[in-house]
């Protein structure tokens, strides 16, 4: 039985946390990549701080035993991470899980997670590791389904479903724009007009569905 969970902790609850907790308009996102053993999350992607910054508040923390900056697109910087695994900490104890972490971003205030579970049991271990080390962990969504709205979206291919859910996340449909297409083509490692292509045919599922519910 496959389970999905929602967990979030305050900033403050533990080591990377507290390291970003100190820079008020920051916002941090675990980009997503296959894992490997010793490198879960090797790249974050940074907005409201400066590199400079980032550099020092993580490395004062001891969070991470390195940390360099790769490129800026629109505002947002992307970092490649080597967490440390001196400290028993959340990012170690994901690397560690048998748990499948699908999306965590943060801020100064708190921290959100997304995982995927083969069962209960990891998850359980794994919630229980965290709050044995005194990192205040909360379950805010627990269910054996992943949690996809009304279902409408089912209906689009995963690369569709992947575009509009990145673009959400890089805020590309934020004013002004958080993002644009070529750099969402680029982290994708598409074209510009087959990322657009994409968008605009999952906009219309979508569209259509709405339109053909909404009542005459």
């Amino acid at each position: 039985m496959v389970v999905y969970a929602e967990l979030t902790i305050p900033a403050d609850g533990f080591r990377i946390g507290r390291a970003f907790s100190s820079l008020p308009d920051v916002r941090v996102e675990l980009d997503r990549v296959v894992p490997t053993i010793d490198a879960v999350v090797p790249f974050i992607w940074v907005r409201g701080a400066s590199p400079a910054d980032v550099v020092r508040v993580t490395r004062e923390q001891g969070a991470v035993r390195e940390i360099s900056v790769l490129s800026t697109h629109d505002e947002r910087t992307l970092y490649r991470v080597v967490w440390n695994r001196e400290f028993n900490d959340t990012m170690v104890s994901i690397s560690d899980s048998e748990l499948a972490l699908l999306s965590g971003s943060g801020t100064a205030e708190q921290w959100h997670f997304e995982f995927r579970g083969g069962s209960k049991t990891p998850l359980s271990a794994f919630i229980t590791e965290l709050r044995e080390d005194g990192i205040p962990i909360r379950v805010v969504r627990l269910a054996e389904d992943r949690p996809k709205g009304d279902g409408r979206e089912d209906r689009l291919t995963e690369p569709q479903y992947e575009a509009v859910q990145l673009a959400y996340e890089r805020g590309y449909f934020d004013d002004p724009r958080g993002s644009s297409l070529d750099t969402l083509a680029a982290e994708v490692g598409v074209s510009r007009q087959a990322f657009s292509g994409r968008l605009r045919r999952a906009f219309a599922t979508l569209t259509e569905d709405v339109v053909d519910d909404y009542p005459e």
